[in-house]
Order: structure tokens, then C-alpha cells, then sequence
């Protein structure tokens, strides 16, 4: 055969002389197809969810994902020092491979036995540049195998459901096997960038299709959120028209992803040759990671024999005409609170301890059997249960020479009221702008579990002195320490809100109140038109801002209180912070905190988004005095490190 026919006739071979199942995936009706180029892929992520679970390791080529150097092994996460053990194994076996390629980039020829095993692996026209380049690009894929099996088990809930939403907005409805990719499928899943449920909708996402504040998170409904999904899936393939292109929007964002089109034109294209700082080795794969995910959904007896699905509960809603408490429903109904809880997993934890009450207009979801027709008309619900108005959120900024048990006199709560609704730890000790949550009466307050980085420092007089010492000593350990210090060196309460989140002053204008804020982490115009209830371009107008001008942190912006009082400004803005910090506390710890000291070209987003993993207010939390946007060569960073909470998983 001449060299010019060998090519086109080997990308037939792999598309149709494969399997049978990779035979249904180039089937010419499919509208999501299996290219040539991203096959290997495929075939990879097919055997990260299938072969290999979270037990092991597998060591492979960040960029060509057939190259596999190794599968080693890793510890449960419920092994007492899993994370430090894990880490250790993968950065030996990295260590192990770079050393090999090293080797073959000095000397393809190596007659080293494992230099010939991975030389193989690029086959025989792979030179010097080739092995130099893959020494920095070995990576390490957690096997999924037991992850997808639960999946699997939990998607019977909410499948076929899920697929009918699809079907009836015209999409196909095997994108119902995304969340496999996102989440496992399940509802509680939590980044720690704050994406949520089982399709992993950031807040600022989640908020243009759901509900998503303080009493209630439809990104945890999986049926809510499916609804939402095919909306932005639906866009997505307008815009770009092709489902290869539309699924990569989302994970990569849909600007970026019109970006690579217009550079690149096709996803063939897009995948072989894109490049971009956010493009990276997740965007690559998104689709890739898709086709895998769907051909073993949808085969799973293959891969894990015959599986027991859960199954779908038949539920009915009740669509609530004013607030109401969740025990008032709950003894109204005769449905117990859990079961409630269980089945509305959109209503967030101030519902479930009588903080909040269950917002008005909320469609309640209870067993079948638990509601006819003349409850829902009943007027003793109205009568009995209905409230005209939300409880209030109550919060205090502790202030210099604060105390505990002063703030609690001041607001006439108890002080281990107090201390239980904030997760203070056994000192009740405070610190300057925490935000303290003042409890309400009637409030369920349990006492929490104890947990790591809780001890924050001190606002009293006395203690600042003490404070001050121990700053000192804090100040001296960046120098001494390489690696993590134990969290009892530098902790942090997670779960409390810190920072300036009051208006500061205000000023009257053409008869109109003008307050003045300063930015807080993860705030945007966007946050403060829709607490102020107002357009953006009002604030933009009003401060001069032209039209994406983003904020930074500490930035001085007016804002407009025409249509809202400071009072109920002040609220929302806290319920935001409260909202997104209380949810990141109950998946994460703090394990360690490791001391970095800045690099030439760092900045604050690259170092939260691409080397640490953190969100931007943590890192605020844990360095309070560093100017996060004016990082300085050899400056020290605290970072803390993440654990997740035992039984939580992502």
C-alpha cells in the first residue's frame, strides 16, 4: 500500500474496524461523533470509569492520554492521612517517570529496560524533543470506577425524568448522562469554587436560570436544575452549532468557546491545535470525558454487571402562597421534617433550623399520598401556617474591644446562643470585622461537631495584647517554615463572615440617598444591582464605570438606595457571603496551612484558580493585611490546605 493511501485507510480502521461500541459511537446519525483524533480519549476516560477505581492511580500524558506510564497504587479517603499519603505516592511515581524520560531525551537509544518499555510507548519516531516535552507534562487520573457505580445508582432516581426535559425542549436526550461527568449524580456535590449539584453551576450561572439565595439553592434539585441545564445547553448549541462544541462551553464558558471557533473553526481543530491560558487539559477533555461517560451509562451491565437502580419517588407539589416554617408544614401535612428535607433538597439549612422560613412562592414538593386537593385549598393553611413576612437576618461586626458576652447582653440573646449560631470554639473568642450572627428566638441551635481551624483571634482589649504577641511570633515562622504548619499555628473560623460588608456613609442627592461600600471578595455589579434592585447600568452611571470595568477588592463604589434601605442592603449582602461560606465549611477543612513565598509573574487569580485550588475569599481570610492585587516578589502567602469533610464527597 503507497504511504499517501496508508492514512486515510488507518482513520477508517479506527472509526469503523474498532469495537461495536465504538462502532455506535460513529454511527452518522449520532449527533455527538466520536472523532479520529480524540479516540484515544475516549478510550481512556472509558477505562478511568470503568477499570479503575479511586484506589488507584494512573499515570499517563497529559496531552496524548493512550500513553499510560503506570497504574499505582493510592489509600481510601477513609485512611486516617490519606491526602499527605497520596500525594507522596503520586510525586515518587512522577519522579520515577521524569528520571526515564530524562533519560531518553539524552539518549533515545537507551538500553535501560524501563527506558525501552515507555520509549515504545511514543513509537519508533519519537526523538529527543519529543521526550524532553513530556517530562513536564505526566499527570495522575484518579480512577473512577466506584464513584460512576454509585452514579449510576443514584441516576435511577431521576433519569428518565431527566431525559423527558431534554426531550421535549428538541435537544437529544443523552445529554441527560452529563452530570456522570460533573458530579457522579449527586445532588450534594460542592466544589470548592462553590459549584453545585449535579450539574455543577456556579453561583453566578445558577442565579440567570435558578434560585439561588440564603433560604434556597435550586442548583441542588436535580430536576430544577436538569430544566436549567437544557436551557444553557440548548444556547450553547445555537450559538456554536455543533454538540461537540456546545458541551465543551460547558465547562469552558461559551465566550471562550465563540473565541476558539472564530480562531480555529471546527472542534476537531479546536482540539488538536487550540490554545489559551483557560483552555487547558479539563476543556480539552469535556467532550471527550462526555462520550465515555454515556457509552458506559447506557452499557453499564457490560462494564459492572447487573446493577439495582434506585427508584423514582412519585412526589407532588404545592406551590406556597406566603412564608411558612418547616414545622408548621410539617405538622400541617403529616409529613415528618426529614422526609421533607429529603425531598426538597433545594431548601438550605436556615429553612431546617427555624432561621428562615420557607420563602413564599416556593413549590413544595411531599409524597403523593400526603396531599388532595382540599389541603391545598384549605384556609386553615392560609389561617394556621402563612406568615406575610421572611424572618430577618440579624448580624453584628465586631468592633475593637469587643466581647462575647457584651454583644449578647447588647442584642439579649444567651451567650452560648451566641457562640453555637457563629461555630465559635470553646474560648468564644472573636476577632475584628467578623460578621456574628445574632440568633432569633425560637431558634434551633444544636451544638456543632468540633472541628479544625476554629480558633480565630481575638477583639477584646486584653486578648489584642496577647493577639499582637502571637502575630509576632506567627510573623517570624514564614522564614523557618518549608511544607505545612499544623492548623493550631494559624486557624481560621471558615464558616464566619469577616470583612466590611456595612455601608459606610450616606449622602443625599437630588433628594435621593447615595451610600458608599467598599468590594468585598466575589462581589460584582451584577450582585449589587440585584440586592439593590436596580439595573447595572444605574450603579455603572452613577460611579462612572464604563461597560466592563471590573471591581477590585477595597474599591470605594456608590450605590444607589432608591428602591431598598441600607438595612435590607446590608442583609442581603451578608445572607450572599454567609450563604456561600457556610456551604464551602460543611464540605471542607482546613488540614494544614503552608506558607508560599511569591514568584515572578503570580497574581492572585493564577495562584487561587490554577496553583492552590482556593477561592479568592479564603485566601482574603488568611492573609487580612496582604494587598491581594499588588503581590510582591518573595512576599509570604499563608495558604491553607483543603480536606474534605469526613463522608462528603465531591
Amino acid at each position: 500500500m503507497k504511504k499517501e493511501h496508508f492514512i486515510p485507510y488507518l482513520i477508517f480502521l479506527l472509526c469503523f474496524g474498532s469495537s461495536l461500541l465504538f462502532g455506535k459511537l460513529c454511527a452518522a446519525s449520532d449527533p455527538f461523533p466520536l472523532y479520529p483524533c480524540i479516540e484515544p480519549n475516549v478510550r481512556f476516560w472509558i477505562d478511568a470509569y470503568s477499570k479503575y477505581p479511586t484506589t488507584k492511580g494512573i499515570l499517563h500524558d497529559g496531552t496524548m492520554l493512550n500513553i499510560v506510564y503506570d497504574v499505582i497504587e493510592l489509600s481510601t479517603q477513609e485512611e486516617p492521612g490519606a491526602r499527605k499519603i497520596n500525594t507522596k505516592r503520586i510525586k515518587e511515581a512522577k519522579n520515577k517517570y521524569e528520571k526515564i524520560l530524562e533519560k531518553l531525551a539524552q539518549n533515545p537509544s537507551s538500553p535501560d529496560p524501563d527506558a525501552r518499555r515507555i520509549a515504545a510507548l511514543f513509537g519508533p519516531n519519537a526523538g529527543k524533543p519529543t521526550f524532553r516535552k513530556a517530562m513536564r507534562n505526566i499527570r495522575c487520573q484518579i480512577g473512577q470506577k466506584d464513584r460512576f457505580r454509585e452514579g449510576l445508582i443514584f441516576s435511577g432516581a431521576y433519569i428518565e425524568e431527566i431525559r423527558e426535559i431534554f426531550r421535549s425542549q428538541g435537544l437529544p436526550e443523552d445529554l441527560a448522562y452529563l452530570p456522570h461527568v460533573e458530579s457522579s449524580f449527586n445532588p450534594k456535590a460542592y466544589s470548592k469554587f462553590g459549584a453545585a449539584g449535579i450539574w455543577q453551576f456556579t453561583h453566578p450561572t445558577g442565579k440567570r436560570f435558578l434560585v439561588v439565595d440564603y433560604t434556597q439553592d435550586e442548583r441542588r434539585d436535580p430536576i430544577r436544575s436538569s430544566r436549567a441545564a437544557a436551557q444553557l445547553l440548548k444556547r450553547n448549541y445555537e450559538k456554536l452549532g455543533t454538540w461537540p462544541m456546545a458541551i465543551t462551553a460547558y465547562n469552558h464558558g461559551l465566550p471562550g468557546m465563540l473565541s476558539a471557533k472564530r480562531r480555529k473553526g471546527s472542534y476537531e481543530a479546536i482540539f488538536q491545535g487550540y490554545r489559551s491560558k483557560r483552555f487547558r487539559f479539563a476543556s480539552r477533555n469535556f467532550y471527550s470525558e462526555f462520550l465515555a461517560a454515556r457509552e458506559v451509562a447506557k452499557n453499564y451491565e457490560h462494564y459492572f454487571g447487573m446493577l439495582e437502580l434506585e427508584r423514582p419517588v412519585e412526589t407532588r407539589e404545592v406551590l406556597l402562597e406566603g412564608y411558612a416554617s418547616i414545622s408548621d408544614l410539617s405538622h400541617y401535612f403529616e409529613v415528618d421534617v426529614e422526609t421533607i428535607r429529603e425531598l426538597n433538597p433545594a431548601l438550605r439549612l436556615p429553612v431546617f433550623n427555624d432561621q428562615k422560613y420557607v420563602p413564599k412562592g416556593y413549590a413544595l414538593r411531599l409524597p403523593a399520598d400526603a396531599v388532595d386537593e382540599i389541603q391545598v385549598a384549605s384556609a386553615d393553611l392560609l389561617e394556621s401556617t402563612y406568615r406575610l413576612r421572611q424572618k430577618p437576618s440579624r448580624f453584628y461586626r465586631v468592633k475593637w474591644g469587643d466581647t462575647v458576652g457584651e454583644i449578647a447582653q447588647t442584642h439579649r440573646v444567651k451567650v452560648s446562643d451566641l457562640i453555637l449560631a457563629n461555630n465559635l470554639d470553646s474560648s468564644a473568642t472573636i476577632y475584628i470585622d467578623q460578621n456574628l450572627r445574632i440568633p432569633l428566638p425560637g431558634e434551633k441551635l444544636e451544638q456543632p461537631e468540633t472541628l479544625p481551624g476554629m480558633r480565630p483571634r481575638l477583639a477584646g482589649a486584653k486578648e489584642a495584647q496577647s493577639e499582637e504577641v502571637d502575630e509576632k511570633a506567627t510573623q517570624n515562622k514564614p522564614s523557618v517554615f518549608e511544607g505545612e504548619m499544623p492548623v493550631s499555628e494559624l486557624s481560621i473560623n471558615t464558616a464566619v463572615v469577616s470583612g466590611n460588608l456595612e455601608v459606610e456613609k450616606i449622602v443625599t442627592k437630588d433628594g435621593r440617598q447615595i451610600g458608599m461600600i467598599r468590594v468585598e471578595p466575589e462581589e460584582t455589579l451584577g450582585h449589587y444591582a440585584e440586592w439593590l434592585r436596580v439595573p447595572t447600568y444605574e450603579i455603572r452611571r452613577l460611579n462612572g464605570f464604563p461597560y466592563g470595568k471590573l471591581l477590585v477588592l477595597n474599591q470605594s463604589v456608590k450605590i444607589p438606595l432608591f428602591k431598598v434601605t441600607k438595612e435590607e442592603f446590608e442583609q442581603a449582602r451578608l445572607e450572599y457571603h454567609q450563604e456561600i461560606q457556610e456551604d464551602f465549611s460543611s464540605m471542607y477543612t482546613i488540614e494544614s496551612v503552608k506558607m508560599y513565598r511569591v514568584k515572578n509573574g503570580d497574581n492572585i487569580w493564577t495562584l487561587c484558580n490554577d496553583v492552590f485550588s482556593i477561592p479568592l475569599w479564603l485566601m482574603k481570610k488568611y492573609n487580612p493585611d496582604v494587598d491581594l492585587y499588588s503581590l510582591r516578589r518573595s512576599q509570604t502567602l499563608a495558604i491553607p490546605v483543603l480536606g474534605k469533610r469526613e463522608g462528603r464527597e465531591d
